[in-house]
């Protein structure tokens, strides 16, 4: 009969090989029962070690403090931060001059963007 549940072991009569652990299917015994539950449960336990290390691997990066790379700029890199740092200076010299910021936010913008300019042009000497 193909409805019955004899039928269905009869499919499982050989042996199964399962994440490289081969067990033969003995539904009818208790140790095969027993066996088919170790499996699963070998087989669950495998599954959520590996999901919980790689979640871990994620997340691990958002628990350390800061980062171990060091933060070393070259002489291209440099050049092209005081272009940058020139170009804000000029565009806040034309919102000044326009009107968009007030004498005190244009001083303090500008003091401190030249001061920027002033480490970057040291480190450009050191380099050099």
């Amino acid at each position: 009969r193909y409805g019955s549940t004899n039928y269905l072991f009869k499919i499982f009569d050989q042996s199964t090989c399962l994440v490289g652990m081969c067990y033969y299917l003995e539904p009818s015994s208790v140790y095969g029962r027993q066996r088919i539950k170790t499996m699963n449960l070998v087989f669950t336990t495998a599954v959520i070690a590996l999901f919980s290390s790689i979640v871990w691997y994620m997340i691990s990066p958002l628990f350390e403090g800061e980062s171990k790379v060091p933060l070393i700029m070259n002489q291209g890199d440099l050049d092209r931060k005081k272009q940058v740092l020139l170009r804000q200076i000029k565009e806040l010299e034309m919102d000044h001059h326009i009107g968009n910021i007030s004498d005190e936010d244009f001083n303090g913008s500008r003091l401190a963007l030249k001061q920027e300019i002033s480490e970057i042009i040291a480190e450009l000497k050191k380099v050099s």
